[in-house]
């Protein structure tokens, strides 16, 4: 129960003006301007680089590996890829992740197994693409020569004409500018949260109410779990206005499963509270707060909350992998616009693990402590 008053208590925040606009309005007046003045981002072209693959073949399948002959060719003709094969004690994952290669390819008894490059995105996505295409039309010809002998040994493709026909009606969706600024602006948001829960201790400290609290019967744990509660609280009611507001003012698309997307956002507030309140235990006054402002400022500018990272390369590709805000982009990036649910489990746990070991911290140092 005394968890609950104490939730209370830090949930009438709203009452000041100043929070309300920064967590209402800044993020919906972000979200228009980024999105407007950003929009070419989006509409431009982007430039693809040499497919290079590489490909070992153990002679186990000896139908796969002609179809896959087959595949070599017309792909190096109407797509220009370039095939190579693996030389006798090549360790082709290693190159491909020396960025020799965009991608390489395993033909064996148990099928093909495919390791990408992650540093060029766009080009083992055309890769994986094309290899899935070809293993689905695999599978289908295995399956006719089942049903009719007259596809026995006949190529997938010959003469240039295949007679395995895919038609599409209508590609994937892809993020626009509102889209894309809808979910980097909201996380980012969501991010700045840890500099209100860096002073939910301190300013039980400045107002001198800290002795007041523990001289209450209220335990230190009751206390510190009331404030995570309540701050966690008013901080999703927020996150659930800013993505209503993006979706019916500016028609911002956040998918078909907005249960996956509001879990995936109330973990990253989790994780943001954490981080302010492991980093106040660790340092203390100001100096927590500017260090906490700067960890905002790098994860926000290297994990595209000002602009896209999928297009960047080099130290900047690098650097957005280990950014909070970048792992939560694409997450949801993933699971509104490819049904990808992994990736979205992935960015919760990393959200929670590093929730558990900041708040740990702040715990241990609590204790440790005469006072709050």
């Amino acid at each position: 129960m005394n968890v609950l008053r104490i939730a209370l208590k830090e949930m009438k925040i709203v009452r000041e003006v100043r929070m309300l606009v920064f967590m209402l309005a800044t993020p919906v007046l972000l979200i228009l301007i980024l999105g407007t003045a950003l929009s070419n981002a989006f509409n431009g072209t982007t430039a693809i680089g040499d497919i290079r693959v590489l490909y070992h073949n153990s002679g186990a399948e000896p139908a796969l590996m002609e179809q896959w002959e087959t595949f070599m060719q017309e792909s190096e003709r109407s797509s220009g890829m370039m095939f190579e094969q693996a030389k006798e004690g090549m360790d082709g994952g290693q190159e491909v992740r020396n960025n020799r290669y965009t991608g390489y390819v395993e033909i064996g008894a148990n099928g093909i197994s495919y390791e990408g490059n992650s540093r060029s995105s766009i080009e083992n996505g055309i890769v994986q693409g094309m290899l899935s295409a070809f293993t689905d039309r695999y599978r289908l010809s295995a399956e006719a020569e089942k049903m009719d002998p007259e596809y026995e040994n006949k190529l997938l493709v010959n003469d240039g004409e295949s007679y395995v026909v895919e038609s599409s009606i209508q590609g994937a969706r892809q993020p626009g500018s509102l889209d894309y600024f809808a979910i980097a602006v909201t996380t980012m948001i969501i991010l700045y949260s840890a500099l209100t829960a860096g002073g939910l201790i301190d300013s039980e400290r400045k107002r001198n109410t800290a002795q007041r609290l523990l001289a209450s019967p209220v335990t230190k744990a009751e206390i510190f779990a009331g404030k995570i509660l309540g701050t966690l609280l008013i901080n999703a009611v927020f996150v659930i206005i800013v993505v209503l507001i993006s979706k019916y003012m500016f028609n911002a698309y956040w998918g078909e499963n907005p249960v996956m997307v509001f879990l995936v956002l109330l973990t990253e507030i989790l994780f943001a509270i954490s981080l302010g309140l492991g980093i106040s235990y660790v340092l203390k006054g100001n100096a927590a707060g500017a260090v906490i402002m700067v960890i905002i400022q790098l994860a926000a500018f290297f994990g595209g909350g000002y602009t896209p990272v999928a297009s960047t390369t080099g130290f900047m590709r690098e650097a957005a992998t280990y950014s909070p805000l970048h792992w939560s982009n694409e997450a949801l990036l993933q699971l509104i616009y490819s049904g990808n649910g992994s990736a979205a489990m992935n960015a919760m746990m990393l959200n929670v693990g590093f929730s558990i070991l900041l708040l740990a911290v702040a715990m241990i140092s609590m204790r440790r402590r005469e006072g709050l």
